[in-house]
């Protein structure tokens, strides 16, 4: 009698530490909303023309637009350099606390913009490092880090979706100070319950790789560099122009290091991780630039289509749009995701992971050809209700395109960095993708212009005439990398 085979069973059992990473995430990620989408009419409702502090050129800021776009970002590139000196754990403690306090101040009239500048930096400090922990209860090649990192994404989407309806239900009864406080708070819960999942968070990071801070200097010397880094934002707040410089600059050495040490790293495996992040971040970088673009869209809806077709009550559609149309689609989709790559295999992990960056860029530029439909028919007063449904389908599919896309996308920057380097690889990409912004909001300066909609309109169906072009070239491309990588294994 010849026996058959057992079957491989697959280790799906997540690491423990991991739910003490998502209701960390989940409560922090409520703060963080809280100031996106209500920091600008905060500012507004306490304008005061003798207030030190607030001019009127912040109060010509639309922070819910450069917060969206690039300023958590961008911070991001410093809490990557200071999770790989001062360990990623120890960050994500000190980021939360600091936001904490920052919250506390940012409902002080007098003191609102130096607590959002340390509120920027707290983020920084904490959503690459809290990725990185997240990244380390894995093995480089664990199938699982990616399920890991969906639910952590999904995690993020529901802690926006529960500030904002808090927000909505109680916005007659709390005043802004009375919100930030509450989120402070919540933050506060926050750090505990990371503390609590200490030893299962060391656990896996020492026995793994061993990976130890190179130095570890006081807390009060971290809250110091903290405090000098907020001044520094407060006053690049007030200079933009230079703030985009900066950023900018910081994305060409951040790419330009990642090149010198892909060709410089002697270890052959690596340096093929190397490489293969390299054209990880080329695709990206089309998906970051069309998804910002969207996002600018969102939110300057109203000023758009100012016009009420039936579709939109006049008065309803603001900042908050975004966030609640996505929420549906990420918990949905999201959690489908999760149970299908917690049980996926090691065979060709690559090649599919390949395939579904080339599916989400393609659903991205399947919205850019509606957007570019949908603006073209503006220009030409046609179908101007379907116009208004079309950018509901936008938002549908580049929702669709994230949930797909970013949680592989940072799972497999932490799969294919260095190990001792990840923090910094992390706030690398970080940086990129806020330099992205940055470019995507001078594109739409050049095209938006209130005074003169059919011009606008003309110039948005041509920019996302082509960003459709490009994102089916791109996809085309990514899907055709998976074939070869398929084929290169198979031959040998």
């Amino acid at each position: 009698m010849q026996l058959q085979p057992k079957k491989l069973l697959l280790n799906t059992k997540q690491p423990f530490g991991l739910w003490f990473l998502l209701l960390a995430s989940l409560l922090f990620s409520m703060g963080t909303t809280a100031i996106t989408v209500h920091f600008s009419a905060y500012l507004h409702s306490i304008a005061n023309p003798s207030q030190e502090g607030i001019t009127p050129q912040i109060l010509s800021i639309n922070f819910n637009l450069y917060t969206n776009l690039f300023l958590y970002s961008a911070s991001g590139f410093i809490g990557g350099f200071l999770g790989y000196s001062i360990g990623y754990r120890r960050s994500v403690i000190i980021g939360i606390l600091y936001g904490f306090v920052s919250l506390i101040l940012l409902s002080l009239n007098n003191l609102s913009l130096i607590g959002f500048s340390g509120y920027i930096i707290a983020i920084g400090l904490v959503i690459p490092n809290l990725f990185t922990t997240l990244s380390f209860l894995y093995t480089q090649d664990d199938p699982r880090r990616h399920a890991g990192f969906t639910l952590m994404y999904m995690t993020t989407v529901c802690g926006a979706a529960l500030s904002l309806t808090i927000s909505s239900t109680f916005a007659s009864n709390l005043s802004y100070q009375t919100w930030f406080i509450l989120m402070a708070l919540t933050s506060l819960i926050g750090v505990l319950i990371f503390l609590a999942g200490g030893i299962y968070l060391n656990r896996n990071i020492s026995v793994i790789d061993g990976i130890e801070p190179k130095y570890t200097p006081s807390t009060y010397s971290v809250i110091f560099i903290l405090v000098v880094l907020s001044a520094l934002v407060n006053f690049l707040l007030q200079r933009l122009l230079i703030l985009k410089i900066v950023i900018v600059v910081l994305a060409v050495i951040a790419i330009s290091i990642m090149l010198i040490y892909a060709y410089l790293e002697k270890d052959t495996n690596q340096r093929k991780r190397n490489y293969v992040l390299l054209i990880l971040l080329a695709l990206s970088i089309f998906f970051w630039f069309a998804d910002k673009n969207i996002t600018t869209i969102f939110l300057h809806y109203l000023q758009l289509f100012s016009h009420n077709y039936g579709f939109f009550n006049i008065k309803n559609p603001s900042a908050d749009f975004f966030f609640e149309a996505n929420i549906g689609l990420v918990l949905v989709i999201g959690f489908v995701s999760a149970i299908l790559w917690n049980k996926n295999k090691h065979t060709q992990h690559m090649k599919r992971l390949i395939r579904l960056f080339s599916l989400a860029i393609l659903l991205t530029s399947i919205a850019c050809a509606l957007l570019f439909f949908s603006f073209l028919s503006q220009s030409m007063h046609q179908f101007v209700t379907t116009g208004n449904y079309l950018l509901t389908l936008t938002l549908m599919l580049n929702s669709i395109a994230k949930i797909l896309l970013l949680p592989l996308y940072y799972a497999i920057v932490g799969k294919l960095s260095p190990r001792k380097y990840e923090a910094i690889v992390m706030g690398f990409f970080f940086i990129i993708s806020a330099a992205i912004g940055v470019a995507a909001l001078s594109f739409n300066k050049m095209t938006l212009m209130p005074t003169d909609l059919i011009r606008t309109y003309q110039s948005l169906s041509c920019l996302y005439g082509i960003l459709s072009i490009l994102g089916t070239l791109f996809a085309i491309s990514a899907y055709m990398l998976a074939k070869f990588i398929y084929y290169s294994k198979k031959n040998g």
